[in-house]
């Protein structure tokens, strides 16, 4: 059987590019070499297009785990056009990366351009998941629960005083303050007091010009996994045990003192329930190929509302998403080529002309 031509994409300019990096890792150590002949293509966070030296199992993936891939000379560096000509001669893409210019919209519609099917969700679905404000209006609209919520502009910090104002009397203290567009929880904080509202609203509008402010929720954190297209499934929830006040960006990557609890301990009801709003919001957001879908569990009241979905979730060791599979029965190796499956199944499924 001819091998389908697989392109792994990584890196890229946006604060989770380490974590990008490990993912690839990962996913490049549980390719099915005898169905795929893989090629990997690695951008640095200056922007710079760099393919890697070989091809399936030789490909050094401890290099790119290390970021060593990107440490060559300048005169090495390469543009977009190599790239794109790499791009060209493969069948399928997998963009196994994170943030802002990467799971944002921005490299699917480089993909889309050129005409490639890519594993994950479209350019829309994309953008729109990944900034929190515009998923929370989708999900208001669909019914589906989400916590109370302020939007600061980043031109809005000249009067603070109107800001402070309004988070008082809509969301009150402590609140939670993080940038619309990011992930792993890079430039997000728990404030306690409105004395210290305006410097975590200011910092956390240096990752992006608007700021998402919600109110503090005592929750226990939900996660699960959906796989598919047109007919969704989701796997059964897992729960993120921190040892941080919340899952933040060291306890998730460099501490490594967090757990996770598959299945979630959490009522027979409660698990559909996530699953079925898992579902809702995958559809809502017209969500293709994966997602995981974060949720918060009030501890005192018990109330469930969904936090964020993640259209490229991490693969790293500690990842949840492959672990809700596995935990399915569904191997790694076995999800990876279901994704690329459901790729090229994408691009039939969304062509223009019929």
């Amino acid at each position: 059987m001819k091998k389908t031509k697989l392109l792994v994409m990584f890196g890229g300019q946006s604060t989770e590019h380490e974590i990008s990096c490990i993912s690839a890792g990962t996913v490049l150590r549980n390719i099915d070499f005898d169905r795929f002949e893989v090629k990997a293509c690695g951008i640095t966070k200056e922007g710079d297009f760099i393919n890697m030296a070989g091809e399936n199992g030789n490909i050094d993936v401890e290099s790119i785990v290390s970021e060593k891939w990107a440490a060559v000379p300048d005169g090495e560096k390469r543009g977009i056009a190599p790239a794109v000509d790499t791009i060209y001669r493969c069948d399928v893409v997998f963009p196994v990366m994170h943030g802002i210019m990467a799971e944002d919209g921005s490299i699917q519609g480089l993909l889309s351009v050129l005409g490639k099917p890519f594993v994950g969700a479209g350019i829309l679905s994309s953008a729109v998941c990944m900034d929190k404000v515009y998923t929370k209006i989708i999900l208001k609209e669909a019914g589906i629960p989400v916590v109370p919520s302020v939007t600061v502009e980043r031109r809005d910090l000249a009067d603070m005083d109107a800001i402070r104002k309004e988070i008082a009397e809509k969301i009150g203290y402590p609140c939670f303050v993080k940038p619309s567009n990011s992930g792993s929880s890079v430039g997000a904080f728990k404030v306690t007091a409105e004395s210290d509202i305006g410097g975590s609203v200011t910092e956390a509008a240096r990752y992006d010009r608007k700021v998402l402010v919600e109110k503090y929720i005592p929750a226990r954190e939900i996660e699960c996994a959906v796989l598919g297209n047109r007919e969704p499934k989701a796997a059964t929830p897992g729960e993120i045990i921190s040892t941080s006040e919340f899952y933040d960006y060291d306890d998730k990557y460099i501490n490594g003192t967090s757990s996770t609890r598959i299945p979630a301990d959490i009522s027979e009801a409660d698990r559909e329930l996530i699953k079925k709003l898992a579902v809702r919001a995958y559809i809502a957001l017209d969500c293709e190929g994966l997602a995981r879908v974060d949720f918060f569990k009030d501890r005192e009241t018990g109330e469930i509302y969904l936090n964020e979905i993640n259209t490229i979730p991490g693969f790293t060791s500690i990842s949840m998403y492959p672990k809700m599979w596995e935990n399915e029965g569904l191997s790694i190796k076995d999800l990876i080529t279901e994704l690329v499956d459901l790729a090229i199944l994408s691009k039939k499924e969304n062509s223009r002309t019929i």
